[in-house]
């Protein structure tokens, strides 16, 4: 089997609402998509997302630079292909860019490489589980305390056990009514997930977390930079609550640092920023030698493969209005029921893009791209509050 083309194209898809967290207001979702095919007629599908910045840029590394170089090659030799490109492109930089778009590539031969063997990735991979949970979350910072309510009240309503609430508000006072409420409402049985997206200090940290305690939380997400490995050591060891990080890692090097120091209780590595499915399973791995779960981050089609491989897989992520099915891209929506899913069984992933649907937001790499910055200066109070109202 030989690989005879690969074709690549970046997608900018607008969301239904703005999505609005303790650092950015995201807009648009951008998604490169990369199709494998072989000349014995089997095709792979592989694909990465960024919140609205660098999705041309990554189409061109692969277009330009790595496409072709594929040609000729067995796409069931996954590592052989993965190590070189990786080798070809560390100089450029060892993570962002090369890893996102290595693994659209990584996904597309997994892809493959599961349809030639005629089994569903999950299994291929290790079939651990033929059904996982998911907990609800969503980009809600923004939200009034009644919207934020009701919004929880709906995923209450569909059987969902755990949720995820994003925190980070410029009032600390606020974020811990809001949690006072939303903890109310869940029962104490049920699991509240934090998420402040790096907004907070080391000290900053300590304190709010201190507070925070009272409603119980099941971990705090990305709390402090993610760079700073040694803060998040002590805070772990401080705060009384469990430490969950990965999303803004962008190799198995940044989660070992992680592992190496105890400066995490749950690893949360993000399939298309660390270069694919083989270095997803590698941290996976790593994580269960240091008696780490993985709660991966998004990508809710191809994630729910990754934790139904796995023995110290936790919960799939639901992000409300941002999985391929929300998007209407997909041509088989993938199914939670009561937060479950129940694996898909045909050959490969099971991803198939609606190929009329996507293509109505192609983006074309010689024109610039119209777009506000997504970085804001908090959400909070007054007329910040008042604008992001406004969304709705």
């Amino acid at each position: 089997m030989r690989i005879a083309e690969v074709v690549t194209g970046t997608y900018r898809i607008p969301l239904a609402e703005p999505w609005v967290s303790a650092k950015y207001r995201i807009t648009h979702h951008e998604y490169v998509v990369t199709e494998i095919r072989t000349e014995c007629g089997l095709t792979g599908t592989g694909w990465c997302q960024t919140i609205g910045v660098g999705g041309l840029a990554i189409e061109q590394l692969l277009a330009a630079y790595l496409a072709t170089t594929l040609v000729g090659e067995d796409p069931r030799n996954t590592e052989r292909i993965w190590s070189r490109l990786w080798d070809e492109c560390h100089f450029l930089g060892p993570a962002g860019v090369t890893t996102l778009a290595l693994a659209t590539v990584d996904i597309a031969l997994w892809d493959i490489k599961a349809k030639a063997a005629n089994a569903p990735l999950y299994r291929l991979l290790g079939g651990m589980a033929d059904s996982v949970g998911v907990y609800a979350s969503a980009v809600n910072l923004h939200l009034t305390q009644d919207q934020l309510l009701a919004q929880v009240e709906a995923q209450l309503a569909l059987g969902y056990e755990t949720f995820k609430i994003k925190i980070g508000r410029n009032d600390p006072i606020d974020d811990l009514d809001r949690m006072r409420a939303v903890r109310k409402l869940i029962g104490p049985s049920r699991t509240l997930l934090l998420d402040v997206n790096q907004r907070w200090t080391s000290g900053e940290a300590l304190v709010q977390l201190t507070a925070l305690r009272e409603v119980n939380p099941g971990w705090i997400e990305e709390p402090m930079l993610s760079d700073d490995v040694a803060g998040h050591a002590h805070l772990r060891r401080t705060c009384g609550v469990p430490i969950a990080v990965g999303e803004q890692l962008g190799n198995r090097y940044d989660f070992w640092a992680y592992i190496r120091d105890a400066a995490a209780d749950v690893l949360q590595p993000n399939v298309w920023k660390v270069g694919g499915v083989g270095e997803w399973m590698k941290i996976a791995h790593a994580a269960q030698l240091a008696n780490l779960v993985i709660a991966p981050h998004n990508s809710l089609e191809l994630s729910c493969h990754l934790v139904g491989a796995i023995r110290n897989g936790y919960l799939v992520e639901n992000i409300f209005g941002g999985n391929l099915s929300d998007l209407g891209v997909v041509e088989q929506p993938i199914t939670v029921t009561r937060g479950r899913i129940e694996l898909p069984q045909q050959p490969g992933h099971g991803v198939v893009f609606h190929r009329d649907r996507l293509g109505a937001y192609r983006l074309d790499p010689g024109r610039p791209v119209q777009r506000e910055p997504s970085v804001h200066a908090g959400v909070g109070a007054g007329a910040e509050l008042t604008q992001a109202a406004d969304f709705h």
